[in-house]
């Protein structure tokens, strides 16, 4: 799905910015602020800020997609665990209760069969589950767990419940007394362990189901939960009679038993799901005839209420988990529908009904893998997948009060297939989102990069410029393999993130933070003229397929546009643009609210320069200045005033630039502390002019010597 035919709720985009035909003053003359258009305005994105985009765990076969992320979880006390691996092996990671940072992973080389598990307990624990293979029966598989225990920092070493098959539902659940109900089904045929505490033993395996009502004994889906009165409840779908059997045992009973009046029918793909309400009972959602359906028995009762509509096209296939909010309501979304990409529904505790729903959190059609948690502030983190073909990306919104922020694309790169994208709350109710992402390699094929994370943070402010989260200012290299960020020192520059390029003569500038997430955003024009801001995450580059804002339809009416940090000295990043038809120099002042105010004139009788160069701050009075090269190659520097203004020019260099492609201003490449400049020659070689703090700069020195810079432009 293209950026351009997205619509996303909250957001005004604001219809073409018509351009100013003033007649040209005298040169280099400056002027006062004066509103010529409508301002561009966007909604403010979700309390809080994404943070960096962190590698959580590498593939560990660079060749092959192995690795990726299988779950995330959180303990009741905020603890939460990762499982990553394929087939072969399978890992866990910890980050315990108010750290943030991840412990050495423990590894299973047995758990790489089918159905592996991790799941958080009602007793507070962690537990992770799989199939191993039997060494002295290859026929068969031992069911195995190991236990993570309220505050410690490693898993038990595995204990055996029971002897099963390679293939088959298994599901655990724990009372938040300790005690663990397993069961499991072997050729159609459902069993059930239990351990009462700790240090108890598994009882023998008991067979809990009877021959079908008719035809064969495969099982469609089965469901398991344990209330907190320790109340265990079972629900599976026999496959060809689509009757529902519902099972449970009370604390202490013998036995399990029927579940009276149990109100899912025995529809085609009811395929209920069960789950443990916190203040006691049981919530279960089933499909029929293209809708989610909901039913709850509360704590110490035996009736079941009456079924209702939760979300026309909505289904418990792709549904998230219930996210239980503080006030009580009942949250839970998902996707695919029947109809539909993404759904969501809430059940008021106050009225007991779902409310009637909106726009949904996203208008992607193809929308899957969703997941969702309560987080701080009586908000609900919810991730998923979403594009088309092989442009799929990890996205996030927060949903608050019937009202959604806009949508987050969390993902630097985009890939087909990938894992689903996992949300758990920190100790301190904060989204914790892990994906997996793949990398752009040099044949313009995906392979699996790793595992990467990010959560909300207060950040400090970002350096102008600075795309790979260092504290240091950037540059931007496109060629004929993509946008690529570039690095380093001034003798490096080693290339970085890499992501899919844009159409030949596309601009593509380094920007700063618009939408107030405190990541550098980046400015785009499209060689038609239309004008955007994409924004990313932090440490990551956007593409064509990213989110973006639409600044205006039209800008080939401007020969220029330069990306020139703060001019307007409230701290946020700027655009100056210049009028084809005039020469006027205009200032798009950020608003700090994910968009722009109405431009201002900047100064006039620029029209004769051939190029302008955003510079940074050239004489150390912390106002950002600007270069301009005139048609006898003549460099000169325009201090800025901080008010979206700029002083008459004074020299820098005579005779300079002819050799010069690309020119970028504003980076400390030299490591100084000053404004330096980056220029590409004809030759592909690029030259550093260090900035020497008093407004000018020193002489030249080969820069980038490992890249060879011929097919590349710079920005």
């Amino acid at each position: 799905m293209t950026s351009q035919s997205r619509t996303v709720l909250g957001i005004a985009l604001t219809s073409v910015l018509a351009l100013t035909a003033g007649a040209p003053a005298a040169a280099h003359t400056t002027a006062a602020a004066t509103g010529t258009t409508a301002p561009v305005t966007v909604e403010t994105r979700a309390p809080g800020a994404w943070g960096t985009r962190t590698l959580h765990a590498a593939n560990p076969d660079p060749a092959s997609a192995s690795g990726g992320l299988n779950a995330l979880v959180s303990a009741a006390d905020g603890t939460l665990v990762s499982l990553t691996g394929d087939s072969l092996s399978r890992s866990t990671r910890i980050r315990p209760a108010g750290s943030t940072g991840w412990l050495t992973p423990q590894t299973w080389p047995d758990a790489g069969g089918y159905n592996t598990q991790l799941v958080s307990l009602g007793d507070g624990s962690v537990r992770l589950v799989w199939r191993a293979k039997r060494a002295d029966d290859h026929d068969n598989y031992w069911l195995k767990t190991a236990t993570l225990a309220p505050g410690a920092t490693a898993f038990s070493e595995p204990e055996y419940v029971a002897a099963v098959p390679e293939k088959g539902y298994t599901h655990l659940a724990a009372a938040p007394d300790g005690r663990l109900v397993a069961v499991w089904s072997v050729s159609g045929v459902v069993k059930a362990a239990e351990k009462a505490g700790p240090q108890a033993a598994w009882t023998a395996p008991v067979d809990l189901d009877e021959q079908p009502p008719s035809g064969s004994r495969d099982i469609a889906n089965m469901d398991l939960a344990v209330a907190k009165d320790g109340t265990a409840l079972l629900v599976w779908q026999w496959q060809e009679s689509k009757a529902v059997v519902a099972l449970e045992k009370a604390l202490g009973a013998p036995a399990w038993t029927a579940v009276q009046d149990f109100p899912v029918p025995s529809t085609d793909l009811a395929r209920p799901k069960v789950f443990a309400h916190p203040q006691g009972g049981f919530d279960v959602f089933y499909d029929d005839l293209a809708q989610l359906m909901y039913t709850h028995r509360p704590a110490g009762t035996t009736q079941w209420s009456a079924p209702q509509s939760a979300a026309n096209y909505g289904s418990t296939y792709g549904m998230s988990a219930p996210a239980y909010l503080p006030n009580g309501d009942l949250f839970v979304a998902g996707g695919p529908g029947y109809s539909t990409g993404s759904w969501y529904a809430v059940r008021s505790a106050a009225t007991g009904r779902w409310l009637p729903y909106g726009q949904p959190f996203s208008t992607a059609k193809k929308v899957r893998a969703v997941d969702a948690v309560a987080t701080s502030g009586g908000t609900v983190t919810v991730t998923w997948r979403e594009g088309y073909s092989y442009q799929e990306y990890t996205m996030a919104a927060v949903f608050k009060g019937g009202t959604w922020s806009v949508p987050r694309r969390l993902s630097a790169t985009s890939a087909q297939f990938a894992g689903a994208p996992q949300v758990a709350a920190d100790a301190l109710g904060r989204p914790v989102v892990l994906w997996d992402e793949y990398k752009l390699t040099e044949s313009n094929s995906f392979a699996l990069d790793g595992v990467y994370g990010a959560t909300t943070t207060g950040r400090a402010l970002p350096k102008w410029r600075d795309y790979t989260d260092d504290g240091k200012a950037d540059l931007f290299g496109q060629g004929s393999t993509g946008l690529k960020v570039y690095a380093g020192d001034a003798t490096k520059l080693s290339a970085g993130q890499r992501a899919t390029g844009w159409p030949t003569g596309t601009l593509v500038l380094p920007f700063g933070d618009l939408d107030g997430d405190r990541c550098n955003d980046v400015f785009v024009r499209s060689p038609k003229g239309e004008a955007r801001v994409y924004t990313t995450m932090c440490g990551g580059l956007p593409d064509q397929q990213s989110f973006s804002v639409k600044v205006s339809s039209d800008w080939s009416g401007y020969n220029t546009v330069v990306s020139p940090g703060d001019v307007t000295g409230d701290g946020r990043a700027d655009l100056l643009t210049r009028s084809a038809s005039t020469g006027n120099l205009y200032v798009y002042a950020n608003n700090g609210a994910g968009g722009f105010k109405a431009r201002t004139l900047a100064g006039s009788g620029f029209g004769g320069y051939k190029r302008l160069i955003a510079a940074g701050d050239l004489n150390g009075d912390g106002k950002n200045d600007l270069l301009a090269l005139d048609g006898s190659n003549e460099l000169w520097r325009f201090n800025g005033t901080g008010v979206g203004t700029f002083t008459s020019r004074s020299l820098v260099f005579k005779d300079w630039g002819t050799s010069y492609k690309d020119v970028v201003g504003g980076l400390d490449l030299s490591g100084d502390g000053r404004a330096d400049l980056i220029s590409l020659d004809k030759d592909g070689h690029a030259w550093l002019n260090r900035g020497n703090g008093s407004g000018g700069f020193y002489g030249r020195v080969q820069a980038g010597t490992a890249t060879n810079w011929s097919d590349i432009r710079i920005s």
